[in-house]
């Protein structure tokens, strides 16, 4: 009887088998090369994965083809399919206090700087199974406690933008730090938002939780990060957690021209925190990092830490970074120094607007709030009104061209895809 039972409930699978119904004899590997997201190079998974964060990532996220260097209106690109090394490749240096001199391994990220800014000053931070970044040990002396860090930070530049023959102050200048050319923003897209919270936290965005210049707050609209209503990052900075820790004794300072540039040292993370010294704007970087100086950084016993955003030209960027070098050490002996990236973020190809513009006009509604780097933000009440999904969207971006007629996107797929990766 359980032999015919076990026949019966069989039955019409094997039916459907024998008749090829549906897609019952599809080889299972084509049947894989459908599900959203896998048929990305794992490689390029692994960098698109360190950047999401469900609840503040893009609704439907995609991969350029790799003759494609599409921008946001932030002018950053998206990721390209298959993996481009080059487009998230930084320098990493430290230099000056407690630094000892050699050559930094290949690959290793930028959410390394912050704990090994930790190890320099002595600082043993709690909790570190939440971030990523270990500190890079053979690269500072631990506990030197330098009576202040600087860390620079190159804007919207890689590696490419750091040759030496090309930059007066740093190609004339041997530094005796420990140093590496080929260091990584450890994910993907390369938003210069995202990427100096990893800096300032030792965590990847999918850890801090800062995915981009724009991210979901907690009713689901869209924000600027680091602006007042928006979310705070999920991790502290290291900035955040020192000052707490010495009860706000150590001084915290920025200079950047843009306060999505926040993440490079938080300020908001501790609700018993002080007013950190931010000089967002327009003003001479120099001059704003010289009055910090001269209002007292690095005066006390206590470890201040100072974080710089520069932007325009390399040279320009060369030029002021050798001035801040000069007139720090000349000031404060013994201070350290950090020298890095956020990554290629010069884009270019196909207009913001255009994407938009053809999603909406795909699908028959105004679906896209605003498309970011590697993704697009959608009016959830928009497509319910008119029952878009999803899919559509993603339907709408497959069938994108680029201008030489081939597909704009090697895949689309809904960002919650990105979380069932570990499937493929």
């Amino acid at each position: 009887m359980l032999v015919v039972t076990l026949a019966l409930i069989g039955a019409p699978a094997i039916a459907l088998r024998a008749f090829c119904v549906g897609e019952s004899c599809v080889q299972e590997d084509e049947v894989a090369t459908a599900v959203p997201f896998c048929p990305l190079a794992a490689e390029l998974r692994a960098q698109i994965e360190a950047g999401y964060r469900e609840g503040r990532s893009p609704d439907v996220m995609a991969a350029t083809a790799s003759d494609v260097r599409l921008s946001d209106d932030e002018g950053t690109i998206w990721p390209r399919s298959p993996y481009d090394q080059e487009a998230n490749r930084v320098p990493i240096l430290f230099f000056g206090h407690g630094v000892i001199p050699g050559q930094l391994p290949q690959g290793i990220g930028v959410d390394r700087i912050a704990p090994t800014i930790a190890r320099v000053i002595g600082y043993d931070r709690p909790h570190p199974e939440i971030r990523n970044g270990t500190p890079l040990v053979d690269a500072v002396q631990n506990d030197a406690r330098p009576s202040l860090v600087v860390e620079i930070v190159w804007r919207g530049v890689g590696s490419i933008a750091f040759n030496p023959a090309g930059l007066s102050w740093l190609g004339s200048h041997d530094l005796h730090g420990a140093w590496t050319f080929t260091g990584t923003t450890g994910s993907l897209p390369v938003d210069p938002a995202a990427i100096l919270t990893t800096i300032g936290t030792g965590g990847l965005p999918s850890q801090h939780g800062i995915t981009g210049a724009a991210i979901r707050d907690r009713t689901g609209g869209l924000v600027r990060a680091w602006s007042a209503n928006a979310p705070t990052s999920i991790i502290a900075t290291l900035a955040d957690d020192w000052d707490h820790a010495t009860g706000q004794r150590a001084r915290i300072g920025l200079v950047t021209r843009s306060p999505v540039d926040q993440g490079l040292v938080g300020g908001t993370w501790f609700l018993d925190h002080d007013r950190d010294d931010l000089a967002i704007g327009s003003g001479d970087p120099v001059l704003q990092v010289m009055d910090l100086v001269d209002g007292g950084y690095g005066a006390d016993p206590t470890t201040d830490i100072v974080g710089v955003v520069l932007s325009g030209m390399p040279e320009r960027m060369d030029r002021d970074t050798g001035r801040i070098v000069e007139e720090v050490m000349r000031r404060v002996p013994e201070a350290t120094f950090v020298l890095t990236a956020t990554g290629d973020a010069n884009g270019g190809g196909v207009a913001r607007p255009d994407v938009a513009a053809a999603v909406d006009r795909t699908v028959g509604s105004p679906v896209v709030s605003r498309v970011m780097a590697g993704g697009l933000f959608l009016d959830q009440a928009v497509m319910a009104g008119n029952g878009v999904s999803s899919d559509d969207v993603v339907r709408a971006l497959d069938a994108m061209k680029a201008p030489n007629g081939a597909p704009l996107f090697a895949d689309a797929y809904p960002g919650f895809a990105i979380s069932f990766s570990r499937y493929c």
